[in-house]
């Protein structure tokens, strides 16, 4: 009879053998290839990988998303795992090629860039970057312009609209893309209502507007309020009887001392968009001329306002980046929409703050939804129907997923950092198949803007729409 069990537990072990010696962590490498060239396979190899098959050409303007899995089986060493993919830039006017890489320790796993005999904005010719890796998520590579002008990838310059101006600065805002944060300044908790005060529900960041510049964001959705008598941040809704519940982040002394920190060193352009705004102190109505005008005193002391010819009437989106920061000097735009109509910007139109309606005009229709399939539907249907050319009006991709009832009432409901994670993930394999040089969003708002992959993507879409016509790209 005691043989039995030991039996059961033969079979069952057999059974499980294959699982046992195959299974492994699993994530997608997805490759967005920017440049004016077909990327051509010209060597591959791996050891101890279970799965590590790429497509033998990527071409200009396209994505590839390669499922890679890693040998964790048993009877192998993790740390032997790895690979190893060259690709070559077909009919580039130097020869340039590049390497992927896979490479494992004993406890961590991780892909790389090995710039062969490239050199990027970012990284000098020969460099090894590792890109990290997310398990059943997609870790990105970036690579686009042209060997022997200009390249750019992954981690780019801080500096990266001042060095993108060689190829773009001619261009109007309208026909560019630009990385953007959605309730930029709600990185932390600064005073709350009694319902507001749970991170899960009113944290849309988890970097600070200087880290967010840092990472390369260059618009900014600002949303004030008056908390004890001082401008904040804020993150606020209506919830039924209660009425207005949320919190506050950072106050506006606190990003204005950010953003001159960066512009000290850096001759970017920065877009402030002054939205939402709320009197806490005092029913939560809107701000008053006078609040505003408070308001407009104390951001008069950012350095680097930018003042536009007609500056009343002017319309932003019209201008070559060049204009702004072509002369080697920082350039900020404040827009203000107030939510009273009556409010103007009386003599501070002519000091670098301007209407956002009129002024820089901008489609914002975000999806309301916790679900992905419904966002990606949401948000490329309405790409479609707005930016039918190159010079259509500006078109913010809001690549955000909105917490609904349900997730207030579950315990273990994502936050919205946890859906944003979800969004941004998937922002790089939905938004490159849909894209081409007519077809492409303004500004790529996002929440939990703490990656410079976004950036490296904002760059490329530039670049490849700048060079598409070197290899006669199909647009």
């Amino acid at each position: 009879m005691g043989t039995v069990p030991n039996l059961a537990g033969l079979i069952l072990a057999m059974t499980m053998l294959p699982l046992l010696a195959w299974a492994g962590e699993g994530g997608s490498f997805v490759l967005i290839n920017m440049t004016p060239y077909n990327w051509n396979q010209i060597y591959i190899h791996s050891y101890q990988m279970n799965a590590w098959g790429f497509p033998q050409s990527v071409p200009a303007g396209s994505m590839a998303k390669v499922y890679v899995e890693w040998d964790q089986s048993i009877f192998d060493d993790q740390e032997d795992d790895g690979g190893q993919v060259i690709y070559q830039l077909q009919g580039a006017p130097i020869s340039a090629s590049f390497q992927l890489q896979a490479s494992a320790t004993t406890t961590s796993f991780n892909l790389q860039a090995y710039y062969t005999n490239i050199a990027t904005t970012s990284h000098p010719l020969g460099s090894v970057v590792d890109l990290g890796w997310v398990h059943d998520g997609n870790t990105v590579f970036v690579l686009s312009g042209v060997p022997g002008l200009l390249m750019n990838t992954i981690n780019p310059p801080t500096n990266w609209m001042q060095l993108s101006l060689p190829t773009v600065g001619n261009k109007p805002l309208r026909q560019l893309v630009i990385p953007g944060s959605h309730d930029s300044g709600m990185s932390l908790i600064d005073g709350s209502t009694f319902f507001g005060d749970d991170a899960d529900h009113v944290l849309t960041q988890t970097l600070s507007v200087g880290g967010q510049l840092a990472n390369g964001a260059r618009y900014f959705d600002l949303r004030p309020v008056i908390s004890s008598g001082i401008f904040k941040t804020g993150h606020y809704s209506t919830l039924p009887v209660v009425g207005y519940q949320g919190a506050n982040g950072e106050s506006f002394s606190q990003i204005i001392s950010e953003i001159n920190a960066f512009t000290s060193v850096n001759a970017e352009l920065i877009i402030l968009n002054l939205s939402h705004d709320l009197n806490t102190d005092s029913g939560y109505g809107s701000l008053t001329q006078a609040n505003w005008n408070q308001l407009f005193q104390q951001l008069s002391g950012l350095s680097h306002l930018y003042v536009a010819p007609n500056p009343t009437t002017i319309d932003l989106s019209t201008l070559p980046l060049s204009q702004f920061i072509g002369q080697g000097s920082a350039a900020v735009i404040v827009l203000v929409d107030a939510g009273d109509t009556t409010v103007t910007l009386g003599s501070y139109a002519s000091r670098g703050f301007y209407n956002s309606t009129t002024q820089f005009p901008l489609f914002d229709s975000y999806a309301n939804t916790n679900d992905l399939s419904t966002l990606e539907s949401d948000q490329l249907t309405k790409l479609a129907q707005n930016r039918t050319s190159w010079n259509s009006s500006e078109f913010l991709l809001s690549w955000t997923l909105t917490q609904q009832p349900i997730d207030f009432t579950q315990k273990d409901a994502p936050s919205i950092i946890d859906y944003a994670n979800q969004a941004n993930n998937d922002l790089f394999t939905a938004l490159p198949p849909v894209i081409n040089r007519n077809l492409f969003p303004n500004i790529l708002y996002i929440d939990n803007f703490n990656r410079t992959d976004v950036t490296a993507l904002a760059i490329g879409i530039n670049d490849y729409n700048t060079n598409w016509q070197v290899c006669n790209a199909s647009a």
